[in-house]
């Protein structure tokens, strides 16, 4: 779950090299201080990340890294107001674009708004873009698109999109694994916006073939949380699954562990 928030920070990077009156100094500072905060954010140290945006932001308050990442800090904590206000803090011709708009989804999104989310992804949904996927560096676009795509409400585009790169011959075993993570986390969608992935509810499932599981798991597009070593006096591993995933796991016939297997 982890490696999964840290590539969701990178998808919705936002870089601005405009001549702004800031100085490179100040932007390398700015900078400097955004990278800090993004490892305490990534390890759960909100409020150390926190003051460390905050103030990059005063550093430079074009950089727009900085401002999206503090207002999902907000929106986490529930400062709502705060959340946005710095959004409409944006410069005019920065507002109406699809960053915006994913960022007040976002915003709705942590407050419980999930009506409101949906109808500001639509508005992204509508003003994005994707083009021809020639290389490995148009894999986190595609992705990026997808994601926009699925929380407006076609997920079904989505996967078929994903599946149809998928077939492409050059991509590595990497590639293949980073597009099948999120192709499966969109087809088992639930309408929940980003908040799915932070979502901690887990099946377990203990078994004495880890790799074989595996491998039926990964086949029926089924994404493993975790696991771990054999366990219990039966030596059996155990593999976590996210809860969304419930109804493919049901439908092969898999069980959970027994309550008794610590």
């Amino acid at each position: 779950m982890k490696k999964i928030t840290l590539i969701l920070i990178s998808l919705f990077t936002i870089w601005s090299c405009e001549n702004d009156g800031i100085s490179d100094k100040d932007k390398k500072k700015a900078i400097e201080l955004n990278n800090q905060a993004v490892d305490l954010r990534i390890n759960g140290k909100m409020e150390e990340a926190k003051k460390i945006y905050e103030k990059a932001l005063k550093i430079d308050g074009t950089n727009l890294n900085i401002r999206f990442a503090l207002i999902g800090i907000y929106g986490e904590e529930k400062e709502t107001e705060k959340a946005f206000e710095l959004l409409e803090k944006l410069p005019e011709k920065q507002k109406g674009t699809v960053y915006y708009y994913q960022a007040k989804a976002g915003i709705f999104e942590l407050n419980g708004d999930i009506e409101n989310a949906k109808i500001n992804y639509v508005n992204a949904y509508n003003l994005s873009e994707i083009g021809e996927i020639k290389n490995e560096k148009d894999l986190n676009s595609l992705v990026g698109y997808a994601m926009i795509e699925t929380f407006s409400g076609q997920k079904e585009r989505a996967v078929e999109r994903i599946n149809k790169v998928l077939k492409f011959d050059w991509l590595t075993e990497n590639n293949k694994e980073y597009l099948e993570t999120f192709r499966n986390e969109f087809e088992f969608y639930q309408g929940n916006g980003a908040l799915e992935f932070e979502n901690k509810t887990e099946i377990r499932i203990c078994t004495k073939n880890t790799d074989s599981l595996k491998t039926l798991l990964r086949n029926n597009h089924i994404n493993i949380s975790g696991g771990s070593n054999p366990i219990g006096k039966n030596k059996l591993s155990e593999l976590r699954i996210n809860s969304k995933f419930r109804s493919a796991i049901e439908k092969l016939g898999i069980k959970e562990c027994e309550k008794n297997v610590p």
